[in-house]
């Protein structure tokens, strides 16, 4: 797999993938990572890629023929075009998995006030990380790759951690069940006896049960859905 993305500060990502999982991906060949300075695409000597919003307003928006530009240099037919945008779908496990199966995912971080409208017509998606508003798209595209590495065959030592995790538990989108290691008590706190006793049918029966009440405490959106996927059955 190849992910390519277009980014005015290519060094907010490049340290960021120089780590960890990632990292080990592209040592493996598992996955290419490029990243493209959008202003290697700019209109002139300076290095402009944005202008003042027509109609007025605050901030700069960036230009549609400088991204389309940098978009045209790399994109094949097998490329699929992302924008990073608080207007798009909000990012989650399913759409990673989609996105980690695919042969060329391009991402464009947004950044200044908006991009020209028109750059909607050159990608094939908008993603949001959520509700709220960051200074550029650098670490929502830092998210984005880092879901989807993980999910490559090989990537992991133990591709089961893939399987049951938060948002994937036995197929449903709810939270992972707790989680406890050594030490056996702390500060009066035992690890649950269930966990202790290797009766691996109640331990998954108990995993079950406390990944459905973390998921009504903490997100009762997810666990409405949860019961209702198994009411439709």
């Amino acid at each position: 797999m190849k992910i390519s993305i277009i980014t005015l500060f290519p060094k907010m990502i490049s340290g960021f993938f120089e780590e960890s999982i990632v990292k080990r991906a592209v040592e493996k060949n598992l996955v290419e990572i490029e990243i493209i300075n959008l202003r290697d695409f700019a209109i002139d000597d300076y290095g402009t890629v944005d202008d003042r919003p027509y109609g007025g307003g605050v901030g700069m928006i960036l230009r549609v023929d400088v991204i389309h530009k940098a978009i045209s240099k790399i994109k094949n037919r097998k490329s699929k075009i992302v924008l990073t945008s608080p207007k798009g779908k909000v990012f989650d496990q399913k759409k990673a998995q989609e996105y980690s199966k695919l042969d060329h995912l391009i991402i464009i971080a947004g950044h200044y006030e908006d991009v020209d409208a028109r750059v909607q017509g050159l990608v094939d998606e908008e993603i949001s990380m959520g509700d709220f508003i960051l200074t550029g798209g650098e670490i929502p595209a830092s998210a984005i790759v880092d879901s989807i590495v993980r999910l490559i065959p090989g990537v992991l030592k133990k591709e089961q951690a893939t399987i049951s995790e938060s948002f994937n538990i036995n197929g449903k989108k709810i939270l992972e069940y707790p989680q406890y290691t050594r030490p056996e008590e702390f500060m009066g706190k035992k690890v649950p006896e269930v966990l202790l006793n290797g009766d691996h049918k109640k331990i998954e029966e108990w995993r079950t049960e406390k990944a459905l009440k973390e998921t009504e405490e903490k997100r009762p959106d997810l666990f409405a859905g949860a019961n209702k996927l198994d009411t439709d059955k």
